[in-house]
């Protein structure tokens, strides 16, 4: 999950929206092999706040800076990344407590052919900063899946082992208590969910997060993560060296399901 995680992060601390901001993706598979995929992205009322602040600053204070959330161009031009097959079916404009956000649903006819990256989709949904480039981030690898006689294998990316050994890292910085209530403050609300939903049914599955017929790929809710006093520096410290130890780390954390595991099979009923 690291693999689409940190890419996401960096997106979203490039545009200064991490925010009250939420991204759902759920894949709905039926026993034909076909289904929907629906990404949901939404800011806070904060963030829109922002948002519009900035089109005022940058001397457009007509243009809505969520429109391109619900545009239909751009829901179509993700749709042929997603895979063969994947096709836009409607994208409608959310709104909740304030913030207001976009669901766009897809339909791919052979779950086979679909690849998903969560990071990439928030990405594609994410406003453009008024009079700012698009901010650089690292792609990631997408979740793949495999389907076959009633059986479902999910292919979820690891992290590579690039990472620089424990002993050669270089000493984490101590975050003091300011530092740390501005992160708290930034990430507050911020909530990203990866799930597959079974139509038929789950009969059999070794996925980590199961309920019912919902599996649970990641689930990482920022501010809960945060709550606890020192919990930044941990998160800051956990894994040196070594990212599948980081990601273990992580799931004892509050507020945090992450599927570890390289590929999660499902027997469908």
């Amino acid at each position: 999950m690291k693999r689409f995680i940190l890419p996401l992060l960096s997106l979203l601390a490039a545009g200064s929206l991490s925010s009250c901001f939420q991204s759902e993706t759920i894949v709905r598979l039926n026993k034909d092999g076909s289904g929907t995929l629906t990404e949901e992205t939404g800011f806070g009322a904060k963030a829109i706040e922002m948002l519009a602040q900035l089109a005022a600053f940058g001397g457009d204070a007509a243009k809505d800076p969520l429109a391109e959330m619900v545009s239909e161009d751009k829901a179509k031009a993700r749709a042929a990344t997603l895979g063969e097959g994947v096709t836009f079916e409607k994208v409608e404009a959310t709104a909740k407590d304030g913030g207001k956000g976009a669901k766009v649903t897809y339909r791919f006819t052979d779950i086979n052919k679909l690849k998903i990256s969560p990071d990439e989709a928030a990405k594609s949904s994410i406003p453009q900063m008024p009079g700012q480039p698009a901010p650089a981030t690292p792609k990631s690898e997408p979740i793949l899946f495999k389907f076959e006689g009633g059986k479902l294998s999910i292919k979820i990316p690891q992290p590579k082992n690039d990472e620089v050994p424990a002993g050669e890292a270089p000493p984490v910085q101590e975050i003091g208590a300011e530092e740390e209530k501005q992160m708290k403050e930034l990430f507050a609300g911020m909530r990203v969910s990866v799930k597959v939903v079974i139509e038929p049914g789950i009969s059999a599955s070794n996925a980590s997060y199961v309920e019912e017929n919902t599996i649970t790929l990641v689930d990482m809710d920022f501010g809960k993560m945060m709550e606890k006093p020192g919990a930044l520096q941990k998160m800051a410290s956990m894994g040196r060296g070594n990212p599948e130890k980081a990601m273990e780390e992580m799931k004892k954390l509050d507020g945090v399901k992450v599927e570890t595991k390289p590929e999660v099979e499902v027997t469908l009923k």
